[in-house]
């Protein structure tokens, strides 16, 4: 069988995160392949932006919104340490959530940190991780694709 290698071109794209206090728009520059004009597939996941992950296909318009194509099957969590956690915290959560099939990723200044891992894995094992974590750090984490605006779950992950 031979299968067709098809080359993306790897970029980033500006999605709109919300508004700043005066009205001024936020966005967030997240790695992505394009697909076709406007279309690209996620290739980290977001801290800023809410309802998508790595893996997602989305379709982005001028201003930076955009709709989900195709869900990657992934969650994204962000955690918001109220200090820089050190290589050995990091390491405990990049250890727990490998075993999960995740990818724990933080940028140098660490003010944040983004959690991918497959839905698969369960709520309830992705939960005790990182309630487990934060509880032992004291700061807040989120979901940034499993509920809308209104808090109401999107239950993309119950879809055939």
């Amino acid at each position: 069988m031979e299968v067709e290698k098809v080359e993306r071109e790897h970029t980033h794209v500006m999605l709109l995160a919300g508004g700043t206090a005066e009205g001024q728009p936020v966005h967030e520059q997240v790695p992505a392949t394009v697909v076709s004009p406007g279309v690209y597939d996620v290739l980290a996941s977001p801290a800023l932006v809410y309802d998508c992950a790595a893996g997602d296909r989305i379709r982005v318009t001028e201003d930076g919104t955009f709709e989900v194509l195709r869900r990657g099957g992934n969650l994204c969590l962000v955690i918001w340490p109220a200090a820089p956690p050190a290589d050995p915290d990091i390491t405990v959560l990049t250890t727990a959530f490998e075993r999960l099939g995740g990818i724990v990723e933080t940028p140098v200044h660490r003010r944040f940190i983004v959690i991918t891992v497959p839905v698969s894995a369960g709520f309830p094992a992705i939960e005790e991780i990182v309630d487990h974590w934060t509880a032992d750090h004291e700061c807040p984490w989120s979901y940034g694709n499993v509920y809308d605006a209104d808090d109401k779950p999107l239950n993309w992950w119950l879809a055939p």
